[in-house]
């Protein structure tokens, strides 16, 4: 997958996405959704789990339930599907997706300032991420707590640049869904997509890269790391 330009970018700041980005969690999202349904009786659609992804809980539930046809209130759906993910994850770790801790020690010796923006809970950001120790590799971490409109609204990376306290549009946001890459771009920032298997490359229109993986070479020149 090649990017859009091959000319390095000013890059003041990075940010980086959590699920399918850092960490390989989309496969157990994916199969606490196929319980539900089974439960049911009802077959998973792929194009609604598709357009769930980077969005938060309660607005990708809303998607679900209406996606399958479902009776069942979102709150009801939330409850059932948080135990069914927790069933799956136990106490295992969520695998770390290649090439995370590599780019973060490259970013860090470049002295590039790092955060996270998740549609994800914090909680559920320090359950995934503290076994590994990462936190302590990023400036700060944003999560659905701390916004009002989740993914694709550009809340959460407006929120970022004055964070950073830089202008969005010298800040690289890493993405891996449609949602999250309409949201960098709606704030004006750059945006490098990795993509999930489960997304069509024609809903990536607009992204500034789409590399193969976080460590692909061209990823790491337009960084300068």
């Amino acid at each position: 997958m090649q990017p859009q330009s091959v000319m390095p970018w000013s890059v003041r700041c990075v940010v980086f996405d959590l699920d399918g980005l850092m960490i390989d969690s989309e496969p157990l999202f994916e199969e606490s959704a196929r319980r539900l349904l089974a439960r049911r009786g009802v077959a998973l659609q792929r194009t609604v789990l598709c357009a769930m992804m980077g969005t938060p809980a309660r607005q990708a539930l809303q998607v679900f339930r209406d996606g399958h046809g479902l009776t069942e209130t979102v709150e009801e759906l939330r409850i059932e599907s948080s135990q069914l993910f927790h069933e799956i994850l136990g106490e295992e770790r969520v695998k770390l997706l290649p090439g995370v801790v590599e780019l973060l020690e490259r970013l860090e010796k470049k002295g590039i300032p790092r955060a996270i923006a998740t549609s994800s809970s914090r909680r559920y950001l320090e359950r995934v991420l503290t076994p590994y120790g990462l936190l302590e590799h990023f400036a700060f971490s944003l999560t659905c707590d701390d916004v009002t409109h989740g993914k694709p609204h550009p809340e959460i990376y407006k929120k970022a640049a004055a964070r950073f306290d830089q202008s969005a549009a010298e800040m690289v946001v890493l993405e891996d869904s449609p949602n999250g890459l309409r949201a960098a771009k709606a704030a004006g920032a750059r945006c490098v997509i990795v993509p999930h298997a489960l997304v069509p490359l024609d809903d990536l229109e607009g992204a500034d890269a789409i590399v193969s993986n976080l460590l692909a070479p061209e990823l790491l020149q337009l960084l300068q790391v």
